[in-house]
C-alpha cells in the first residue's frame, strides 16, 4: 500500500473514533445544561440589580476613555504600556538570576550568627577578679607580714592634682 493512502485511512479511523468518543460527552454536557438552565434563570433573574448597577458603573468610570482627545495621547499610552511591560519583564529576569546566584554562592545564609557567643558583663568581670584576688591573699603562709588594708592617713597627691604651667614663648 501506498504510504498516502495507510495515511487517509489513520486519519478517517482517528476521526471516527474521535466522534465516536466525543458523542456521549456531548449528549451528557447538553443534558447537564437543560437540566441546569432553570437555576440559571433563576440566579440571573435574582443577581439582575447589581447586574445593571455594576453596568451603570462600568459605563461611568469608563466615560473618559470614550472622548476624542484620548485618541490623540494614543502613542503615548502604547509608549508606557511597553515601557511598563519590559521593566516588568526585567525586573523578574534580575529577581530571578539573583536569587539563582545568591543559592548557587550561598549568599544569601544569614549574617548575623544563630546564637550569640555569651560575653560576660563588667560587674561579671569585677567579681571574677576581686575572688581571684581574695584567693591570692589566703594562698600566702602566714609567716609573711601582709597588710591587708591600707593605713588610714592623708593620701598621696599624684600628678594629676598639680596645674601644668605653660612657658610663654616669644620671638625675641
Amino acid at each position: 500500500m501506498d504510504p498516502i493512502v495507510v495515511l487517509l485511512i489513520a486519519r478517517r479511523l482517528v476521526l471516527h473514533l474521535a466522534r465516536l468518543t466525543w458523542w456521549p460527552i456531548a449528549k451528557l454536557i447538553t443534558l447537564a445544561v437543560i437540566l441546569l438552565r432553570p437555576f440559571y434563570l433563576l440566579v440571573t433573574f435574582a443577581l439582575l440589580p447589581f447586574i445593571h448597577l455594576a453596568h451603570a458603573i462600568f459605563q461611568l468610570v469608563s466615560l473618559p476613555f470614550t472622548v476624542k482627545w484620548l485618541e490623540q495621547i494614543e502613542t503615548l499610552y502604547v509608549f508606557l504600556g511597553i515601557a511598563a511591560l519590559i521593566g516588568c519583564i526585567t525586573g523578574t529576569t534580575l529577581f530571578i538570576m539573583f536569587k539563582f546566584l545568591s543559592s548557587t554562592l550561598r549568599i544569601d545564609a544569614p549574617i548575623v550568627p544563630d546564637k550569640p557567643i555569651e560575653t560576660r558583663t563588667a560587674a561579671q568581670y569585677r567579681a571574677e577578679r576581686r575572688a581571684k584576688k581574695e584567693e591570692a591573699v589566703h594562698r600566702l603562709p602566714a609567716i609573711t607580714p601582709v597588710v591587708l588594708k591600707k593605713p588610714a592617713g592623708p593620701r598621696r597627691r599624684g600628678l594629676l592634682s598639680q596645674a601644668i604651667i605653660e612657658e610663654e614663648d616669644s620671638d625675641f
